[in-house]
């Protein structure tokens, strides 16, 4: 068991690595690559950034991005098999002692209990191999424990920490930061693949805890400020030549975005102006999807106060009045 629960704990370690310190995939429609980085100590600030990987800077910034994620996940084994060479095999051999007493005290609880004497047959015998399962279980974790801190050093045999010190790990970051966008980091939690030219940011506000949103742009600015708790990704269907939008369904040739304030949702432009007033009732998804009709640019939206659906205009008008109980008997 606990062989198991420490192999668990490394592929764990591991797998966060990768996923915090990786490269991520290029959008398909984009040819900026997200790169997310460990942070090395308090001092180091290069978090997030972008690589144009249709340059030759880019595809520097890809190579000097994979030598950091081998070096950092290098460095999460050396420690993690440091901390099974110092485990104690005591400590884990008192778990399981007390695991046993805990049984032990639950069978005499049982005993005392109406149940009949088949039962009560089976809970003595089960209390009188209480001891000498408690010793087999013992020598099982002494033996378990040997065998992990054996892997561990036999894992670290060899290895010299000063290939994934701090030192080389900044050095790494500092030659990247010559090679990417968004070389200034505003502390951000999370960011998303650039989308027809934007990529959306965030942080979790300290002040109730919920999420902020904004927009860089390609030349790694903030183009507008973190202040939605949810954003979409812009169409801009009309300026970039792609086909993969966030909804395929999506007729949208503005370069607008749905965004969420509480669980109102609204758009905006690529400038943060509001185009359509954020104030329709968030249902299941917060995006306003327009569409070419007959009529104009429409698109379904909830009203808050009654919680039904209407149709709306560019503006945010009714064109149809809010009626329908269900988005699906809208007909456009």
């Amino acid at each position: 068991m606990v062989m198991t629960c420490f192999r668990r704990f490394l592929r764990g370690t591991l797998l966060t690595v990768s996923v915090l310190c990786g490269v991520l995939s290029a959008a398909a429609q984009e040819r900026y690559s997200t790169i997310e980085l460990g942070l090395v100590n308090k001092a180091d600030t290069l978090h997030w950034c972008w690589a144009d990987t249709g340059t030759r800077d880019g595809q520097r910034a890809l190579e000097l991005a994979k030598l950091y994620t081998d070096l950092w996940m290098q460095r999460m084994q050396y420690d993690a098999n440091q901390m099974v060479e110092g485990m104690d095999a005591k400590e884990a051999m008192d778990e399981q002692d007390a695991y046993w007493e805990g049984l032990r005290e639950m069978y005499q609880d049982m005993l005392k209990q109406d149940i009949s004497e088949e039962e009560k047959a089976d809970l003595r015998r089960q209390l009188a191999e209480i001891d000498k399962n408690k010793a087999d279980s013992k020598r099982q974790v002494s033996q378990q424990v040997h065998n992990l801190k054996d892997e561990a050093r036999s894992g670290n045999a060899g290895v010299d920490p000063a290939d994934f010190s701090d030192e080389r790990l900044l050095t790494i970051k500092r030659n990247l930061r010559k090679y990417v966008i968004g070389q200034k980091i505003w502390g951000f939690d999370r960011v998303r693949d650039f989308r027809n030219g934007f990529a959306a940011v965030g942080y979790t506000s300290s002040e109730d805890f919920g999420d902020r949103w904004g927009f860089v742009n390609r030349e790694g600015r903030l183009a507008i400020p973190c202040v939605w708790n949810d954003v979409f990704n812009f169409n801009n269907h009309r300026y970039y030549k792609v086909n993969i939008y966030d909804n395929p369904v999506d007729e949208d040739y503005r370069p607008w975005t749905s965004v969420r304030k509480g669980n109102l949702v609204g758009m905006i432009d690529s400038t943060g102006r509001v185009r359509v007033p954020v104030k329709f009732s968030f249902a299941n998804r917060a995006q306003i999807i327009f569409r070419e009709t007959e009529k104009g640019e429409l698109a379904p939206a909830r009203d808050a106060a009654t919680g039904l659906w209407g149709v709306i205009n560019r503006k945010g008008k009714w064109k149809q009045k809010p009626v329908y109980k269900d988005e699906e008997e809208i007909k456009l």
